[in-house]
């Protein structure tokens, strides 16, 4: 071992075989990840309930159904796979590939165009109307317009949730240009970034994984993807974060191929959006970081560590451009919001029978501080070191109790969106269509979908962390950013508070990968299918 070990250095260089290293610890962590969602998304899932009055609640799910949906879309991919080998044989290799680059193309133009078409129709009568954060937040951007500062006051509301600066400096952009409180221009914005990720999720795998099979199953599943679609209305920062998180990605999947400059800018400024958008996108940054520092290792090269840096700090210098904005705007002082170590403290906690979800700990110990930072941030931390000793103590508890957090997370297939949507104006007539889809048929008919696409989905995601253990190569370093993100935000969802929401953008980033699981199986099918038939010629021949 230890020999083969002092060749394999020799051979490649001590750096590439750190960084070749490093991706296997990666896989090795992603692996009982990835089992584990499979795990539980097969097994149970959770229900947003039609009366809305109860938060969520676990349903057994039908193994064999899920297995029996994933096998019917593995039949289908062979069934085409098959075709497309048959025609392979029929037309020159030349030709064969550059029809196969236009088809891809076609159905990339066609998915855009399915995708707008079905979005347009899903927000044109949408009777959403936004409340708690969304309302306060884009609210909040009005009166800044209109130079009333009161909500940046300790304790007023952006005052203590700083963190949406950034969103309510968008809502002014984009309500002085259509008009204030024109929430339906906010689905119109989120149709058009739904586009930009579907082409940049596209770009990215025509970067990292070759075949154009991936892509044309990628745009389906994207077109499929509902909860993307279902949250269209919400007048908050998920999407344009997903959006702009997804374009960073292909950026650095085109920099780490050709290490060109314009790549580099547009990283950091989608890295800068992503940022104002939502803060959780710093574990997509940290992300970004270990996968330029990775490449900085196999290129022996300190180009992609400079331009980690470059990223991160546009990021950061973004955020507290806009905090300094607000600060003179204003003539608030900045910095004085809500330590985040209460957030981790209100994970801990439990709830109505549910762990981690939002219970206004955070609000009302910082109030009661007199919003007072440093004495907020002690009791934070006296409380998570009591609870975490708490748990230390009933491993049986601790355990329900994480294990609990995460499947309320991972296995609500809309991940809430009809529960975070379902905000509607007193004595709006709701049309019948979204009277079904919150209230009727339709809901139930829209989770069952999503529950067997989520499952489809972490099936894959399992299979493309095994076989990538027996093909090295199944993707370069850059490649595997999105998933270190999803490693990243795996972790922190435990710690952090407990909302599906939270962890939508990392099935997002998932979905980039379920393409690779499925050909794959689907391409094992093939090859067993060609064994047995070369075999039954030989025993005919014998």
């Amino acid at each position: 071992m230890i020999e083969l070990i002092k060749k394999r250095v020799y051979d490649k260089g001590v750096l590439k075989v750190l960084s070749e290293m490093a991706i296997f610890i990666l896989k090795i962590c992603l692996f009982p990840v990835s089992f584990y969602l499979l795990y539980i998304g097969i097994r149970a899932s959770y229900y947003s309930a039609r009366d809305y009055n109860q938060y969520i609640y676990a349903v057994q799910d039908s193994i064999a159904v899920h297995i029996g949906v994933f096998i019917f879309l593995e039949m289908s991919v062979f069934v085409l796979q098959w075709i497309k080998g048959y025609v392979k044989d029929k037309i020159p290799k030349e030709s064969f590939w550059s029809h196969q680059e236009n088809f891809c193309k076609i159905v990339l133009i066609l998915s855009c165009f399915l995708l707008v078409i079905a979005e347009y129709f899903y927000v044109r009568e949408h009777p959403y109307y936004p409340s708690g954060d969304q309302l306060n937040t884009t609210a909040g951007s009005v009166y800044a317009r209109e130079g009333n500062y009161l909500m940046f006051t300790k304790g007023g509301y952006i005052g203590l949730y700083e963190q949406q600066k950034g969103l309510l400096f968008l809502y002014e952009i984009l309500f002085s240009i259509f008009g204030d409180f024109r929430y339906d221009i906010t689905s119109k914005f989120h149709i058009c970034l739904s586009v930009i990720t579907l082409l940049s999720g596209y770009s990215f795998l025509k970067i990292v994984m070759k075949r154009p099979v991936y892509r044309i199953l990628y745009c389906g599943m994207m077109v499929c993807c509902l909860p993307c679609i279902i949250y269209l209305p919400y007048a908050y920062g998920d999407l344009p974060a997903i959006c702009f998180s997804m374009v960073l990605f292909w950026a650095l999947a085109a920099y780490g191929e050709q290490m060109k400059k314009r790549y580099l800018i547009c990283a950091c400024l989608m890295a800068a959006f992503a940022l104002l958008m939502r803060m959780h996108i710093w574990v997509v940054l940290i992300a970004a970081g270990i996968g330029l520092l990775l490449l900085s290792l196999e290129k022996k090269t300190f180009r992609p560590i400079l331009a980690a840096l470059c990223v991160v700090l546009v990021a950061q210098g973004a955020v507290k451009g806009v905090d300094k904005m607000y600060e003179y705007r204003s003539g608030y002082e900045s910095g004085v919001g809500i330590p985040y170590i209460l957030w981790i403290a209100m994970g801990l906690q439990e709830t109505d029978g549910n762990p981690g979800i939002y219970n206004r700990y955070q609000q009302s110990v910082f109030g009661d501080c007199d919003f007072n930072q440093e004495a907020a941030e002690k009791i934070g931390k006296e409380y998570i070191a009591a609870r975490l000793e708490e748990l230390k103590e009933n491993p049986a508890y601790a355990r329900y109790f994480f294990t609990t957090k995460i499947k309320m997370q991972w296995t609500e297939p809309l991940f809430q969106g009809l529960y975070e949507t379902h905000s509607f104006k007193e004595d709006t007539v709701i049309p019948k269509f979204y009277e079904s889809l919150y209230y009727g048929e339709i809901h139930d008919t829209v989770w069952k979908f999503a529950n067997y696409y989520q499952s489809v989905v972490y099936i894959s995601l399992f299979v493309f962390v095994s076989m990538s253990f027996k093909k090295s190569k199944t993707v370069g370093i850059v490649g595997w950013i999105p998933l270190i993100a999803v490693l990243g935000g795996f972790l922190f969802s435990i710690i952090w508070e407990n909302k599906c929401r939270y962890v939508m953008p990392y099935y997002v980033y998932i979905i980039l990968y379920a393409p690779v699981g499925i050909v794959f199986i689907a391409d094992c099918m093939r090859k067993l299918i060609r064994i047995g038939m070369k075999r039954m010629k030989v025993m005919k021949v014998i």
